[in-house]
């Protein structure tokens, strides 16, 4: 399998969530992505062609928090990673992705849901994912860009109890009182994603659950490695040694992989990730190598 191209580096000036968008780091960002160029209407067909860009030019991954690196939400920071061959995971993912939808002219509301994925039902888990409210016309929808395999590749109407096509599979919104759920068709059954409301999150309420997921030790995602690459035909997933192809329709593929060097081969050859240039990783994957299967 081909490697990812590198796209161009940038230097932007200081930027924060907070502040006004920057318009020179949305330049790059949208020849990264391939979604178009500045000025282009806010529009649903653009969102769409926007979410689907991003997912596909930019891995889910964790590489940062597995190496013990901290995990930046700055603009500048998030711009320069991903142009340099590197993706993130949720709130670096939709932080990055609500910078552009600003920029371009969206109204995008930032929120936190609780995931319930692997959570039993009787438990209560904290708000550690980040997702969008994008408004449009009038309508509401939810624009997701960072939820692993799981990630919607088209934005999904607000409404309840429908079933919404996207590229990459079947999802449906369940109304829970004040909370919405979202669920996704796997082998015919309906998972539930994550939990989350419509109460608008703030700049603290990121960097409190980021600081969580990417430092807490009983977080997955300072123990486990996790890497998605999104493609027309499906997706790339590595869990740890266990790496997979989803095409759309057909059986996964699936195969163990049994050192670090190899592990570090498939990030970069088939996720597109510059994982050699991560310091601390290689010790990291040679240990999740040699656990106990």
């Amino acid at each position: 399998m081909s490697r990812l191209p590198s796209a161009p580096e940038l230097h932007c000036s200081r930027y924060r969530f907070r502040e006004h968008p920057v318009s020179d780091s949305i330049a790059a960002y949208l020849n990264l992505t391939g979604a178009g160029v500045p000025g282009i209407a806010p529009s649903l067909d653009t969102l769409a062609r926007l979410q689907r860009g991003h997912i596909q030019a930019i891995p889910f991954e964790n590489l940062n928090p597995l190496a013990g690196l901290p995990v930046s939400l700055e603009i500048p920071a998030l711009v320069k990673k991903v142009t340099e061959r590197r993706g993130g995971y949720c709130f670096e993912h939709n932080t990055l992705y609500r910078h552009a939808l600003a920029t371009l002219g969206f109204q995008a509301t930032p929120l936190l849901a609780r995931v319930r994925m692997t959570a039993p039902p009787d438990v209560v888990t904290p708000r550690t994912h980040m997702l969008l409210l994008v408004e449009i016309d009038g309508e509401r929808f939810i624009s997701d860009t960072g939820f692993g395999k799981m990630t919607p590749t088209a934005p999904l109407r607000l409404v309840a109890d429908t079933v919404q096509h996207t590229p990459h599979g079947r999802y449906r919104l369940a109304s829970l009182g004040d909370e919405w759920r979202l669920e996704a068709e796997v082998d015919g059954d309906w998972l539930h994603l994550y939990v989350f409301d419509l109460r608008p999150a703030y700049p603290v309420d990121f960097e409190m659950s980021n600081w969580y997921v990417s430092t807490h030790p009983v977080s997955h995602f300072t123990r486990d490695l996790i890497a998605v690459r999104t493609v027309d035909e499906g997706r790339h997933v590595l869990h740890n040694t266990r790496y997979s192809f989803q095409p759309s329709e057909l059986p996964a593929e699936r195969r163990e992989l049994v050192s670090g060097e190899q592990i570090a081969q498939v990030l970069e050859d088939t996720f597109g990730l510059a994982a050699s240039d991560v310091p601390g990783l290689a010790a990291k994957l040679d240990g999740i190598a040699r656990r106990p299967a």
